[in-house]
């Protein structure tokens, strides 16, 4: 396969337990094929602020905190000219992924906004699938507010 000579930014959309970051992996593993010989492609999700020794910790005082560390993490690797940067966050408004967007369009990549519908899944079932023990009243109100415009 030949080396991609244009830099790709995937920005993943949806509720916890839709699959997003299955998806994100199934991309990574596709894609990396088309990136083998450029550094590594990386996943950027909010959640792994909350990793310590491969343990989720969630803590929602810390939220805020953590979006920062992954758009820092972002920014460090859209100006090191990542091959392929993957965004795996919910980002339910549009105000939560506008700035990867433009960053990354800024800097010259490709930016595909990926949404992972959750039409046909209860809130039950989403609470019950995501790693994250995200709550069914939680996700109720995330489904409520959730923006479908890009």
């Amino acid at each position: 396969m030949p080396i991609p000579t244009q830099k790709l930014c995937i920005i993943l959309r949806g509720l916890p337990g839709t699959g997003k970051s299955f998806i994100a992996e199934k991309y990574l593993k596709y894609l990396s094929h088309a990136f083998e010989s450029l550094p590594t492609p990386v996943i950027l999700s909010s959640d792994d602020y909350f990793l310590t020794n491969k343990v989720y910790t969630f803590d929602k005082d810390k939220i805020q905190e953590a979006h920062k560390w992954n758009w820092e993490r972002f920014r460090k690797h859209v100006e090191d000219n990542q091959p392929l940067i993957i965004i795996d966050n919910t980002n339910i408004k549009k105000f939560h992924y506008a700035h990867y967007l433009d960053y990354a369009t800024r800097h010259n990549y490709i930016t595909l906004i990926v949404l992972v519908p959750h039409n046909e899944s209860t809130n039950r079932e989403l609470s019950e699938r995501n790693i994250h023990n995200v709550d069914q009243e939680t996700i109720r109100r995330m489904r409520k507010s959730f923006e479908w415009e890009l």
